[in-house]
């Protein structure tokens, strides 16, 4: 059973799906203003939750909505990890559309700025991190952008999957968030691995 499979079978135990784990989450007052700033005519937030159940996986407190903008940020993040911005596209979240994948570099795709995505949208979004290990060091220079959930199906050369266990890294599963805190306007996520990245959702002040 690979860890997507796995993040099915959390939602049926539970007894909920991963819509309903995105949009009611425990202990988070999705009204308050407290993690809040307004700069630049944003509201500027890092109201996000990463999942009781699966400590992998982040959401934002409320769901994402057509215009809203998700930043990026890293100050400690290896060459083999990708940080992964996804969302459902089936009701029952067993099929996913990644819309962006960032490494230490910024994103993994050639878009205008790197470090920001605009969502087309509402709907079940979540983030998380995939490590591919590479002998030899180095990074996937693309991705399929459809996938079933916490999967990422890297593109790259023929050495370099040679020199890479995709298959493996995928069975282990996303990198577990071992703490959190806000900081300021921004959420920064601190890995098992050691690396901290940095997250925010803006959207136009009214």
């Amino acid at each position: 059973m690979n860890f997507g499979s796995k993040f099915l079978l959390a939602c049926v135990v539970a007894g909920t799906t991963p819509a309903i784990a995105q949009t009611v989450l425990p202990q988070v007052d999705v009204t308050s203003p407290k993690w809040e700033t307004r700069h630049g005519g944003y509201v500027i937030s890092s109201n996000f939750q990463v999942d009781p159940r699966m400590s992998a996986v982040i959401y934002p407190a409320e769901p994402f909505q057509k215009g809203d903008i998700l930043d990026f940020r890293t100050v400690r993040m290896a060459d083999d990890e990708y940080f992964v911005l996804q969302e459902c596209t089936s009701a029952d979240c067993t099929q996913g559309h990644i819309l962006r994948v960032w490494t230490r570099s910024g994103a993994l795709d050639t878009v205008h700025d790197p470090y920001r995505v605009s969502i087309p949208h509402e709907g079940k979004f979540f983030m998380w991190m995939q490590r591919f290990p590479m002998a030899g060091g180095g990074s996937f220079s693309g991705y399929v952008p459809t996938s079933p959930p916490l999967v990422l199906n890297p593109i790259g050369t023929p050495e370099q999957f040679h020199l890479c266990d995709v298959k493996a890294a995928q069975e282990r599963g996303p990198v577990k968030v071992l703490s959190s805190e806000h900081n300021g306007s921004q959420l920064a996520l601190h890995f098992e691995t050691g690396s901290t990245v940095f997250i925010q959702r803006m959207h136009a002040a009214e």
